[in-house]
C-alpha cells in the first residue's frame, strides 16, 4: 500500500509551502491586538497615517467578542496608564468619523457597533474618580473633554433625526446613548445630553412609523434623563414632560408598560405557576388524601376534618385544605443552599439579609436600587449586541429554572424582576408629572370598559411585593410600585371602582384565596396591599417602604370614603396583617432602631391607618358587621397596641368620660381633631411627601389616634365585660366570639 501523500511531503517542501494554507488571524483581531498589546502602537506616527489606520479599522464588521476580548486584557492601571493614548484614539476617531461620514457609510453603522460593547466595558470598570478618570481616558483631557462629548451627542441627536437613515443605525444609536446614560447613571457626562435637549427628538422617534417598535428604549432613556440631578438643578427634561400633550406618543408609551407588565408578570409566573388547581388536581388530591395504602395495610384510615369556609392561619386565609394541598407544591421553598446567608421571616420562611438605608431617600432612582436601575438599562440597550437590531423593544427572555428544584426557584427569585421594568421609572415621573397622561392611563376606547393598564400593573405589583426582600434590587422596585399604585389612586377618583379580572401573586404560603371573579380595582390594590404587609416581615425590616404601604391603604380608604363606595371586600386579612406587623415591631424594636431613623414614623403609621376606618368605616364599610370585625381585631390586639404606643413614649393618653353603664345613652365623643387629623394627603403627590411626615405635626397626630383607639377599646371592654373598668364582672376571654361580635355591632352606634 502507498504511503499516504502527506507523508510524502518533505520538511523543506513544507517550510516552503503557499503561505496562503498557513492560517491568519482575521484583520479585525489584528487591528485589535495591536491596540491592546503595543502601547507604542502610534508613537512617532504623523495624523495621516493614525487616520487611515482608523478608516481601515473602521470599515470591518466588528465583532462584539473580540472587542471585549481584548479590552479584558487591560487593567484599569494599563487604561489609565501605559495604553491611554490608544484608548483616546479608537474614542475619538470614532467621534469623528460618527459626525461627518455619509449618511449611507457603511463605517458609521460600523463605528456605532463598535462604540456599543467599547464604551460598555470601559464604562463598567470601577475608577477611584470616576467622572474625571472617564473623561480624560475617553477624550485625551479635561480640556478637550467638551468638545468630544458634545460632537458626540450632536451625532447621536441628528442620527436620531435623520429620516432617511437606515432604521437599523437610529436603533443602534439610541442603544448607544442608552448603554452612555444608564452607564453613567449621576456622572459629568450626562450633562452633556442635557445641554442638547433630545426631548423632541425622542418623541419624533415614538411617532416615526419605522421606528414605533423601539418605543420601550426611547421612553427608558427619556426617564433616566429626566431623573438625572433633577433634585438639585431644576432638569430641562422633566420641564417637557409636565407640558407634554401629543397623546399619541402617550398611548404608545401606555401599551408599551402594558406589554412589559405583563411580560414581567409571566417571567414570575415561569418560575412557579400559582395557577388555581384544576378539578383534576382537586381530585387526584382529595383521593390520595383517603390514605388507601394504609387501608390496604390493614391500619385505620381517617379522613381529614372538613374544611371550614374560611380556613385561617394566622393572620391570613387560605382556600379550602384540598386547594392548599393541591398547590403546595408549586409554592417555592426558601430553604436552598445559600440558606447560611439567610435569616428567618415572621411567617417561617426565609429571604436574604437586606441592606437598609437608615434614611429615606428622596426618589426610587436614589438610594439602595439606584445602581442596578440604571445597569439593567444598559443590559437591554445591550441585548443582543453585536447582531444589529435586538429583539422587539430590545427585551431580554424572561429566566425559566427549573421548577423541580427548589434552590433554582429560590435563585430565580433572586434575579427577578426582570431588566425590562426598569421601564416603570419613565411611567412614573409620567404619572407624577403630566396632568394629561394620567387621564389617558384611565380612558379605555370602548365607552364604560375598564382601562387595561390599571389592571396589568396591579398584577405585576402583587408578584413584585410578594417577593420584595429577595434582594435590594427587588426592594427598589417594591417601593417604586407601591408609589405607582399610589398615584394611580390619587389621579384616579371616579374610576377605580371599575371591576376587572386581576390575577395576583399566590407564591407563597399564607396565599391569599383565589377568586377568579372580576372586582373593583381598589379592592384588588389593599389585596397587593396584604401581599406585601404579611411576606417581608425580615429581621432587618424595610421600614421606609412599609410606611409607603400603610399610607396606600389610608389613601385607598380616604378615596373610598371621598367617593361614598361602601366595597365589598373582605377587609379582615388586611388588618390582621398591619396588627402582624405591629408584633413585629414591638419584638424588634431594638434592632430595628439600629436600622433605620424612621421607625417612630412606621408606628405613628400604623396607628394612624388602623384609627381612620375605626371612625369613618361606616362611610364605606359594606355593613355594620365588617365594622364590627374591625374592633375585634383592635379589642384582641389590645395588649399589642399598648405596647406598642409605649415604644413612642405615649403611655398615658387621657380618655372620654365612658358611662359605666353600657345601655346608657351616653356617647364616646371623638377627639375635636378628628375632622383633620387624617388630612395628610397633599393635593398633589411625590415621593419626599408620601415617604415621610416628621415633627411636632407628627407627634400630635400619632397622639390622637392612640387616644381614639384606645378609647374605642376601652369603651368595648366595658360593654362586654358589663361593668367599669376595674370592675368587670364578666372575663372578655370567656365570651364566646360570636357574642362579642354581637354586642360590638350592637354598640357601633355609640363610637360614631
Amino acid at each position: 500500500m502507498a504511503p499516504a501523500p502527506s507523508t510524502l511531503v518533505s520538511p523543506l517542501k513544507q517550510v516552503n509551502a503557499d503561505p496562503a494554507s498557513v492560517p491568519r488571524k482575521p484583520k479585525l483581531q489584528t487591528s485589535w491586538d495591536k491596540l491592546t498589546q503595543d502601547p507604542a502602537a502610534f508613537a512617532g506616527q504623523s495624523t495621516s497615517q493614525i487616520t487611515s489606520f482608523f478608516a481601515e479599522l473602521f470599515c470591518l464588521t466588528p465583532t462584539v467578542k473580540i472587542i471585549e476580548d481584548s479590552l479584558d486584557r487591560l487593567e484599569i492601571s494599563d487604561l489609565l496608564g501605559p495604553y491611554k493614548a490608544n484608548i483616546t484614539l479608537v474614542f475619538t476617531q470614532a467621534v469623528k468619523t460618527f459626525r461627518e461620514a455619509d449618511r449611507d457609510d457603511s463605517r458609521r453603522t460600523h463605528v456605532v457597533d463598535t462604540l456599543i460593547p467599547f464604551l460598555r466595558n470601559l464604562l463598567s470598570r470601577r475608577f477611584s474618580n470616576y467622572s474625571f478618570e472617564v473623561m480624560t481616558l475617553l477624550a485625551g483631557s479635561l480640556e478637550r473633554s467638551d468638545s468630544v462629548f458634545t460632537d458626540l451627542v450632536s451625532a447621536i441627536d441628528l442620527t436620531l433625526q435623520d429620516v432617511y437613515a437606515p432604521t437599523a443605525l437610529r436603533h443602534r444609536t439610541l442603544q448607544l446613548a442608552l448603554v452612555i446614560v444608564s452607564s453613567i447613571n449621576q456622572g459629568s457626562i450626562t450633562a452633556y445630553f442635557l445641554r442638547r435637549d433630545l426631548f423632541s427628538t425622542l418623541v419624533n422617534f415614538m411617532t416615526d412609523d419605522a421606528t414605533a417598535p423601539f418605543a420601550f428604549e426611547s421612553t427608558l432613556l427619556l426617564g433616566l434623563l429626566a431623573n438625572f440631578r433633577k433634585y438639585e438643578a431644576r432638569n430641562p427634561y422633566g420641564v417637557r414632560i409636565e407640558d407634554f400633550v401629543e397623546e399619541g406618543v402617550m398611548s404608545r408609551i401606555i401599551d408599551v408598560v402594558s406589554t412589559v407588565s405583563h411580560r414581567a408578570r409571566d417571567s414570575y409566573i415561569s418560575i412557579t405557576d400559582d395557577s388555581p388547581p384544576s378539578f383534576v388536581a382537586s381530585l387526584t388530591s382529595l383521593v390520595f388524601s383517603f390514605r388507601f395504602s394504609e387501608l390496604l395495610s390493614g391500619f385505620s384510615m381517617s379522613l381529614p376534618p372538613p374544611p371550614s369556609p374560611s380556613v385561617r392561619y394566622g393572620s391570613v386565609e387560605t382556600p379550602p385544605a384540598v386547594s392548599a394541598s393541591a398547590s403546595a407544591p408549586t409554592t417555592p421553598s426558601l430553604k436552598g443552599k445559600e440558606k447560611e446567608k439567610e435569616e428567618p421571616s415572621i411567617n417561617g420562611s426565609a429571604g436574604p439579609t437586606p441592606v437598609t438605608s437608615p434614611v429615606l431617600p428622596s426618589s426610587p432612582l436614589q438610594g439602595d436600587g439606584a445602581a442596578s436601575l440604571a445597569a439593567e438599562a444598559a443590559a437591554i440597550a445591550n441585548a443582543g449586541a453585536g447582531a444589529g437590531a435586538g429583539n422587539e423593544q430590545g427585551a431580554p427572555k424572561a429566566v425559566q429554572p427549573k421548577r423541580e428544584e427548589k434552590s433554582s426557584s429560590e435563585n430565580a427569585f433572586k434575579k427577578m424582576p426582570p431588566e425590562i421594568v426598569a421601564i416603570l421609572l419613565p411611567f412614573y415621573d409620567l404619572l407624577n408629572l403630566n396632568k394629561a397622561f394620567c387621564a389617558l392611563v384611565f380612558n379605555d376606547t370602548s365607552e364604560g370598559a375598564t382601562p387595561h393598564l390599571p389592571p396589568a400593573i396591579i398584577s405585576l405589583t402583587s408578584y413584585v411585593l410578594c417577593h420584595a426582600a429577595s434582594s435590594s434590587r427587588a426592594r427598589a422596585y417594591a417601593r417604586l410600585c407601591l408609589l405607582i399604585l399610589f398615584m394611580l389612586v390619587e389621579e384616579g377618583e371616579g374610576n377605580l371602582m371599575a371591576e376587572a379580572e386581576v390575577r395576583l401573586c399566590r407564591q407563597r404560603i399564607p396565599m391569599l384565596a383565589h377568586d377568579s371573579s372580576p372586582r373593583p380595582l381598589l379592592a384588588a390594590m389593599l389585596d397587593t396591599a396584604a401581599i406585601f404587609l404579611r411576606h417581608n416581615l425580615r429581621k432587618r425590616l424595610d421600614v421606609d417602604t412599609y410606611i409607603v404601604c400603610l399610607r396606600l391603604v389610608q389613601r385607598i380608604m380616604q378615596q373610598l370614603k371621598t367617593e361614598k363606595a361602601r366595597l365589598a371586600y373582605e377587609w379582615t386579612p388586611v388588618w390582621r396583617s398591619i396588627l402582624s406587623l405591629a408584633g413585629f415591631v414591638v419584638s424588634r424594636i431594638d434592632d430595628l432602631r439600629l436600622l433605620s431613623n424612621n421607625v417612630d414614623t412606621l408606628i405613628s403609621q400604623i396607628f394612624i391607618v388602623l384609627s381612620y376606618p375605626a371612625y369613618w368605616g361606616e362611610h364605606f364599610f359594606p355593613t355594620s358587621h365588617a365594622s364590627a370585625l374591625l374592633h375585634y381585631e383592635l379589642l384582641h390586639a389590645d395588649a399589642t397596641l399598648s405596647a406598642l404606643s409605649d415604644l413612642l413614649g405615649i403611655s398615658s393618653v387621657s380618655t372620654p368620660h365612658l358611662s359605666p353603664n353600657p345601655g346608657s345613652q351616653a356617647t364616646l365623643g371623638p377627639s375635636p381633631a378628628r375632622a383633620n387629623i387624617f388630612a395628610l394627603s397633599p393635593a398633589k403627590t411625590s415621593f419626599s411627601s408620601i415617604a415621610g411626615s416628621h415633627g411636632r405635626g407628627a407627634r400630635f397626630v400619632a397622639t390622637e389616634c392612640i387616644s381614639n383607639v384606645r378609647s374605642l377599646i376601652t369603651h368595648l371592654k366595658v360593654a362586654i365585660e358589663g361593668g367599669a373598668p376595674g370592675q368587670a364582672q364578666v372575663d372578655m376571654d370567656e365570651v364566646d366570639p360570636e357574642e362579642i361580635l354581637r354586642i360590638i355591632e350592637a354598640n357601633l352606634g355609640e363610637l360614631s
